[in-house]
Formats: structure tokens, C-alpha cells, sequence
């Protein structure tokens, strides 16, 4: 079903800049929104420096190809928690407020955070949005691929939360949330800053040949339609390549599933997407970020080589005008790129 994306021509349409040492390495996984005629980008930027820490830059464009970005980072990593930086935004306006929803990182663990804007340029970030919620009481299960590319499970994590979807509207007069990578789960709020997450998953992965049969991974925020909410999500198969599926939820109890692919709609098939400095390389970036240039090249030549390389196509960033649904999404954890689909086409798939 990946015929159903036409992808840009000017893919990948935004790569790292060598002019800003924040974003000299890395740049991808952006969240979007689109608001007064334009696009608006907030993407995941790596740059030089100690730990390659993450910022979040932002970029605009009146057609969803070209862009302009701003030379200074949004958001950066300031306190304890963030230390390593700002990941993978999702954005959302209810009412008069935008929300970005992202994951601190301490260098060891990430926790989802949230963020308010009433201008898409100052933003006050609230710190983490769970007091209580555990990763492992909660039915998490973490899954990781070895340097051959066989997956097996590690020890359980204490806390681990990220990839936060927030609905654009409340709902029973609540905020509501997706949240959630290897398992999924909903998150409900009272003000959009602090959040009660539920302690059984919401969506978990399939056995048997599914495209997410060993991972989910939250996408953008869910989008309102006719037929419920269209939310996407990152499935993981035992091949390591991220793909796009999508469910259907109920509008008034998005607890419930109307639809859930059994085939992605997106996936990895260009070269852009198929190589790159992958977060998730065995070793991730704290080995890659201690390589030199020569030994980084042949780290992943070998893995291309070995067949281990995950192919990624990422998408936190997913706007619908006039009846064409774009994605903006990082391909091999590098570069951005954007591809659109016709909504009716999407949802015709919903049986």
C-alpha cells in the first residue's frame, strides 16, 4: 500500500546544516502542524559536541517542500532530566494554545514532557508530564535487536515514557493522549500539563507476519475525520524496518478500535531511507558519537554489508489540508523528508 504516497521530488528537503554546530549532524523525527496558510516544522536536530546532545529547531513553508528554518534552536536541554537534550515533537492546537508534546533525555532514560505556545515561537516547557507512571508496571516490555539483528527482550525499565500524541480537542472534557514506544497506552489530563497514563497498554504488537509484529511506536497527533481518529503509528517488524500503519478510533471513546491495518501504508523503500546514522545501530549514538569520522564510515558500511542496517522512515508530523494528508517524517534518523496521500484514499482502506 505504499503506492498510496507520493513522495517529494525534493526529498530529502531538509538536511543537516553545517553552519549551525546544534544541527551539523543530525537532523529528523519533526512534528507539524499547519496553521495560517503555512507549514510549520519542529524537528530533532543532533549537533558536535559532547554526547551529540538533541535541540529542537524549527522551519516553516508555504508549500510543504521548501522551507525556511531559524538559525537558533526552540527548545534545548537545560536541566538535569534533559541533559542530553530534546527529542521527537508532536504538536497540537486546542483551542488557543499549541502543545508539543517530547521526550527529555538524561542519558539514560526519557521522559515525556510538555511545552505551550500561543505563538509557535516562545514556548513554556512544564517538565514531565507523569509523577507516577512506571514503564514496567504498566505492561512495558522492551525489545532490542542485537549487532547480528536477532531481537530479545531486556530487564524491565523502572520508567521510560515518550512519543505523546495529543488529540486537538478535549474529549469528555478531558485532554487525551497516545503515548508510548514498544507498547502503546492513553494518558488522560485535566489541564494538558500533567497527565494520568493508564496502566495497561493500549495497543501492543502482533505475533505472527504483521509489518509490527515486534514493536509500536505513537506517530503524530490523531486526526479528526468522518470515519473517527486516524492516528498513525510506527510499526517494527523481525527485519528491523520501521513502517507506517494506522488505526481508526471511535470519536467519542477513542478507547475503542474501529480499525487497525494489517498492512502499512508507508514504508522504507528509497536510498535516503534505507542508510544513515540510525539511533537504534547496536550501540546506538553513544558509540557512534565517540567515532571519528573514518571509523563511523565504516561502522556503518559493515552494517549495510551485514544486512543489519534498520531502515527507517519516522514520522511525528502528519497535517491535513484540503483533503490531502502530507507526512513529514526523519528517513534513516538523517534527513527529512515529506510525502502526501488523498485522506479519502486513506480511509477507504477502513472496512
Amino acid at each position: 500500500m505504499d503506492n498510496l504516497f507520493t513522495r517529494s521530488e525534493f526529498n530529502p528537503i531538509l538536511k543537516p546544516n553545517k553552519k549551525n554546530w546544534w544541527e551539523v549532524k543530525k537532523i529528523y523525527n519533526p512534528g507539524a502542524i499547519f496553521h495560517d496558510g503555512k507549514y510549520h516544522l519542529f524537528y530533532r536536530a543532533v549537533g558536535n559536541g559532547v554526547d551529540w546532545k538533541s535541540a529542537i529547531g524549527y522551519a516553516v513553508s508555504n508549500d510543504g517542500e521548501n522551507f525556511e528554518r531559524f538559525d537558533t534552536p526552540l527548545l534545548t536541554g537545560v536541566y538535569e532530566y534533559e541533559k542530553r537534550g530534546v527529542e521527537d515533537p508532536r504538536i497540537t492546537k486546542i483551542d488557543d494554545t499549541f502543545y508539543m508534546a517530547y521526550a527529555a533525555y538524561d542519558g539514560i532514560t526519557p521522559r515525556l514532557c510538555v511545552a505551550t505556545s500561543r505563538d509557535l515561537k516562545e514556548w513554556t516547557k512544564y517538565g514531565p508530564v507523569f509523577s507516577d507512571w512506571m514503564f514496567d508496571k504498566a505492561g512495558g516490555v522492551r525489545t532490542k535487536f542485537d549487532e547480528n539483528g536477532k531481537t530479545f527482550n531486556k530487564p524491565r525499565l523502572v520508567e521510560w515514557s515518550k512519543s505523546g500524541g495529543i488529540f486537538p480537542e478535549k474529549i469528555n472534557v478531558k485532554f487525551w493522549m497516545i503515548f508510548g514506544e514498544y507498547r502503546m497506552w492513553f494518558a488522560t489530563s485535566d489541564d494538558g500539563i500533567k497527565w494520568t497514563g493508564d496502566q495497561i497498554p493500549f495497543l501492543s504488537p502482533r505475533k505472527g507476519d504483521f509489518f509490527d509484529n515486534i514493536f509500536v511506536e505513537m506517530g503524530p497527533s490523531p486526526i479528526k475525520t468522518e470515519k473517527g481518529w486516524l492516528v498513525l503509528y510506527h510499526g517494527i517488524d523481525d527485519k528491523h524496518c520501521y513502517k507506517i500503519g494506522f488505526l481508526i478510533l471511535d470519536l467519542e471513546n477513542p478507547r475503542e478500535i474501529i480499525f487497525r491495518s494489517d498492512l502499512p501504508i508507508f514504508e522504507p523503500t528509497k536510498d535516503y531511507e534505507m542508510s544513515g546514522m540510525v539511533d537504534v545501530l547496536h550501540g546506538g549514538l553513544d558509540a557512534m558519537q565517540k567515532m571519528s569520522d573514518e571509523e563511523l564510515k565504516n561502522f556503518l558500511a559493515k552494517n549495510i554489508d551485514k544486512g543489519t542496517m534498520p531502515r527507517v522512515t519516522f514520522c511525528c508530523g502528519a497535517t491535513v489540508a484540503n483533503e490531502e494528508l502530507r507526512i513529514f517524517y526523519g528517513a534513516s534518523d538523517s534527513v527529512i523528508c515529506t510525502a502526501t496521500a488523498n485522506l479519502k484514499d486513506i480511509l477507504s482502506l477502513v472496512k
